[in-house]
C-alpha cells in the first residue's frame, strides 16, 4: 500500500516560520503556539492525491497562526500544480496578518494558473494570540461550525450573537479576479471550537438517503454533546449513516480551538532572525 493510501497519523508540532501540509490523505493531531486541532482528509480516490487542499502556517513569533482548506474541481494529479501554487502563495503570507489582502492574493494567482475554467472553493481562517480574535473568510465554501464555551452549543459561523455583521461567501477562487472578500472577526479563546469542511460533509446523507445538509451536522454535534473529540464523532457518525458516505467525494475536515499559550519572549527576540533564514515546508 502507497503512502497515498495509507493516512498520515502521526501527532505534528508546528514550528514558528513553518508551513505544513498537502492533499494526501491524513488523519492527525497538529499543535501550533496558541492553537491546536486535528485534520482528517480522505482522497476520492486513495490511490492518488485528493482535490482538497490543505494548508498551516505559523509566523516567524508564532503570533499568527492561519489554515486554508480549498476544494479544488478536479481530482488526483490534475490538481497538483494548482496544489504547489496555493501552497506558494500561503508561503508568501506566513507573516501578513490583514487576511483581506491574502484573499484578494490567493483570488489572483489562481486565476491565472487554473486552466479550463477550473476553480475552488476555499476557507481561510487566521487566528491572532495576542488578541485572541479568529478572522475567517469564504470563497463560495461551506460555513464553518462554530462552538461556544459559554453556550455549550454549536452554530453556524457568524450567528452565535458574538457580531452583528454576518459572513458572506462570495464567489469561488477563479471565477473572476474582481472580488471582494468579507473577513468576520470575533473572539476565540479557550473553551471555544472551530469547524471547517469540504461538502462532502454536508451533502452526506442520512438512513433515508436525504441529505444532511449543514443543519444536520449541526444536530448531529448538539445531540452528542460533542466537543474535544467533535471531529471523530462526527466521521463516525456519517460513516454510519450509511457507510458510503464520506467516499462519493474528496471528504476533509479542520478542527481547532484555542489553548490559551502565550509567546514567549524568546519567541519574539528569535523573530527576524527566523524571517531571513525563511519557511520551513513539511508535507503531510
Amino acid at each position: 500500500m502507497s503512502n497515498l493510501e495509507t493516512p498520515s497519523t502521526s501527532p505534528h508540532r508546528m514550528e514558528c516560520m513553518e508551513l505544513w501540509g498537502g492533499n494526501s490523505a491524513v488523519d492527525k493531531t497538529i499543535t501550533m503556539t496558541g492553537l491546536e486541532g486535528q485534520i482528517y482528509s480522505r482522497p476520492y480516490d486513495p490511490g492518488q492525491p485528493g482535490g482538497d487542499v490543505y494548508y498551516f502556517t505559523a509566523c516567524a513569533s508564532g503570533r499568527i497562526s492561519r489554515f486554508l482548506l480549498a476544494d479544488v474541481t478536479g481530482h488526483g494529479h490534475r490538481v497538483a500544480g494548482t496544489a504547489d501554487k496555493l501552497r506558494a502563495i500561503m508561503r508568501e503570507n506566513v507573516n501578513v496578518i490583514q487576511q483581506s489582502n491574502l484573499m484578494e492574493g490567493i483570488n489572483k494567482e489562481f486565476s491565472a494558473i487554473t486552466e479550463n475554467g477550473g476553480f475552488a472553493t476555499a476557507v481561510v481562517a487566521t487566528y491572532f494570540s495576542p488578541r485572541q480574535t479568529l478572522t475567517v473568510s469564504l470563497a463560495g465554501h461551506p460555513r464553518p461550525l462554530l462552538y461556544r464555551a459559554d453556550t455549550q452549543r454549536w452554530t453556524l459561523f457568524g450567528e452565535d450573537g458574538d457580531s452583528s455583521e454576518k459572513l458572506e461567501p462570495a464567489l469561488p477562487l477563479g471565477i473572476t479576479e474582481d472580488v471582494v472578500f468579507q473577513t468576520l472577526q470575533v473572539r476565540f479563546t479557550p473553551g471555544d471550537m472551530l469547524l471547517c469542511y469540504t461538502d462532502a460533509f454536508s451533502e452526506s446523507v442520512d438512513a433515508f438517503d436525504k441529505l444532511i445538509n449543514t443543519q444536520g451536522l449541526l444536530d448531529i454535534l448538539n445531540e452528542e454533546q460533542a466537543a474535544e473529540n467533535s471531529l471523530d464523532v462526527l466521521t463516525s457518525r456519517l460513516s454510519d449513516l450509511p457507510a458510503t458516505n464520506l467516499t462519493n467525494d474528496d471528504a476533509t475536515a479542520i478542527f481547532v480551538r484555542p489553548t490559551g499559550q502565550r509567546i514567549s519572549m524568546k519567541a519574539n527576540l528569535l523573530a527576524p532572525f527566523r524571517m531571513v533564514s525563511g519557511v520551513t515546508e513539511v508535507e503531510s
